[in-house]
Protein backbone atom coordinates (compact mmCIF):
# COMPACT_ATOMS: atom_id res chain seq x y z
CA UNK A 1 0.00 0.00 0.00
CA UNK A 2 2.42 2.39 0.73
CA UNK A 3 4.33 1.89 -2.69
CA UNK A 4 1.66 2.37 -4.42
CA UNK A 5 0.72 5.81 -2.90
CA UNK A 6 4.65 7.17 -3.17
CA UNK A 7 4.22 6.32 -7.04
CA UNK A 8 0.97 7.92 -6.82
CA UNK A 9 2.45 10.92 -5.32
CA UNK A 10 5.68 10.82 -7.33
CA UNK A 11 3.18 10.65 -10.67
CA UNK A 12 0.77 13.68 -9.10
CA UNK A 13 4.06 15.46 -8.33
CA UNK A 14 5.41 14.81 -12.11
CA UNK A 15 2.44 16.32 -13.41
CA UNK A 16 2.24 19.35 -11.60
CA UNK A 17 5.97 20.48 -11.54
CA UNK A 18 5.46 19.67 -15.66
CA UNK A 19 2.83 22.67 -16.28
CA UNK A 20 5.37 24.95 -14.57
CA UNK A 21 8.60 25.05 -17.15
CA UNK A 22 9.54 27.94 -19.11
CA UNK A 23 7.67 28.15 -22.17
CA UNK A 24 9.66 30.99 -23.99
CA UNK A 25 7.20 31.09 -27.25
CA UNK A 26 5.79 34.83 -27.43
CA UNK A 27 2.11 34.17 -29.06
CA UNK A 28 0.43 36.78 -31.25
CA UNK A 29 -2.69 38.30 -29.68
CA UNK A 30 -6.18 37.43 -31.77
CA UNK A 31 -5.99 41.29 -32.80
CA UNK A 32 -3.12 43.13 -33.83
CA UNK A 33 -3.23 46.54 -32.41
CA UNK A 34 -1.40 49.74 -34.25
CA UNK A 35 1.07 49.78 -31.35
CA UNK A 36 1.60 46.11 -31.11
CA UNK A 37 2.42 46.14 -35.08
CA UNK A 38 4.87 48.88 -34.37
CA UNK A 39 6.35 46.99 -31.62
CA UNK A 40 6.51 43.77 -33.92
CA UNK A 41 8.76 45.97 -36.63
CA UNK A 42 10.65 47.11 -34.17
CA UNK A 43 11.68 43.80 -32.43
CA UNK A 44 12.23 42.06 -36.20
CA UNK A 45 14.31 45.10 -36.79
CA UNK A 46 16.29 44.64 -33.73
CA UNK A 47 16.74 40.82 -34.38
CA UNK A 48 18.22 41.28 -37.75
CA UNK A 49 21.24 43.59 -36.12
CA UNK A 50 19.14 46.94 -36.20
CA UNK A 51 18.39 47.94 -32.98
CA UNK A 52 15.06 49.43 -32.88
CA UNK A 53 13.07 50.50 -29.69
CA UNK A 54 10.21 53.59 -28.56
CA UNK A 55 11.53 53.14 -24.67
CA UNK A 56 8.64 55.61 -23.85
CA UNK A 57 6.62 52.59 -25.47
CA UNK A 58 8.13 50.06 -24.26
CA UNK A 59 7.87 50.64 -20.46
CA UNK A 60 3.99 52.11 -20.88
CA UNK A 61 2.30 50.50 -23.84
CA UNK A 62 1.74 46.65 -23.60
CA UNK A 63 0.78 46.17 -26.93
CA UNK A 64 3.88 47.68 -28.03
CA UNK A 65 5.92 46.00 -25.41
CA UNK A 66 4.52 42.30 -26.71
CA UNK A 67 4.66 43.18 -30.08
CA UNK A 68 8.27 44.38 -29.75
CA UNK A 69 9.50 40.67 -28.22
CA UNK A 70 6.88 38.91 -30.40
CA UNK A 71 8.79 40.49 -33.56
CA UNK A 72 12.21 39.88 -32.05
CA UNK A 73 11.51 36.56 -31.80
CA UNK A 74 9.69 36.11 -34.88
CA UNK A 75 13.02 37.55 -37.02
CA UNK A 76 15.43 35.48 -35.20
CA UNK A 77 16.63 32.51 -37.34
CA UNK A 78 18.02 30.66 -34.06
CA UNK A 79 14.27 30.89 -32.95
CA UNK A 80 13.34 28.68 -35.81
CA UNK A 81 15.10 25.40 -34.92
CA UNK A 82 14.80 22.62 -37.78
Amino acid sequence: MKKTTLILVSVLGGLIFAGCGNNDAVRAPISKSPSFLQGEHDGCETAKGEYAKNSDLFRSDADYHDGWFYGRQQCNPSFHRK
